[in-house]
């Protein structure tokens, strides 16, 4: 048994794991630029951080939630009935303050009705234009991006990273594997062409 033979595929696969977990490494390290023969090594979020914070914000801001979507998944008919019985609720305890008793007693009902079919009305109405004009100046400042940008960018180093590995963990562990078995294979092929050839 060619000892060399075994060796080739399971040192090929050791690399290409090893390989890929530098990598993936080097997505956060080194933190602080290290120079080494004139060059420096900084790792790609420490280094490209505000650009991939603007990055996320604009994909976020344009494509994940659009501020016209987001302004329709607000303008709902429930929210629109909780907004209107919260109005009517607070402008009848205030009318009760005002009004003396024996009025509120025989007319309670009456003013309530009145009220919550006014305040349905103009709930209607408001949410529409409220909807157009915050829509405009969400699209205008991109409010959102712009605020998921500036969250990024106030995060410290540490944070960042446990957030990345928070949200992609696994996938990063497949890559890491992914490498394993490339390697095996390549190695695999290796022994292939030395007992052909």
């Amino acid at each position: 048994m060619n000892w060399e033979l075994i060796l080739l595929p399971i040192v090929a696969a050791i690399i290409g794991w090893g390989t890929n977990v530098i990598a993936i490494r080097m997505l956060f390290w080194p933190r602080e630029p290290i120079r080494i023969l004139g060059f420096e090594f900084l790792g790609v979020l420490p280094k490209r951080k505000p650009d991939i914070a603007q990055s996320i914000g604009e994909v976020l801001n344009d494509d994940l939630l659009p501020t016209e979507e987001l302004i329709d998944a607000v303008n709902t008919k429930e929210t629109r009935e909780r907004v209107s019985h919260i109005i009517t609720n607070n402008l009848s305890a205030k009318i009760q303050r005002f009004l003396p008793r024996f009025i509120m007693e025989h007319a309670e009902d009456k003013i309530r009705h009145h009220l919550d079919d006014l305040v349905s009305a103009e709930i209607e109405d408001l949410f529409a234009q409220l909807g157009d004009s915050v829509s405009q100046e969400l699209r205008d400042k991109k409010l959102l991006g712009n605020l998921v940008e500036s969250k990024i960018n106030s995060f410290d180093l540490v944070h960042l990273e446990k957030l990345v590995l928070k949200v992609a963990k696994n996938e990063l562990r497949y890559i890491e594997w992914f490498g394993a078995i490339v390697g095996l294979v390549i190695g695999l092929i290796q022994v292939l062409f030395v007992v052909v050839l």
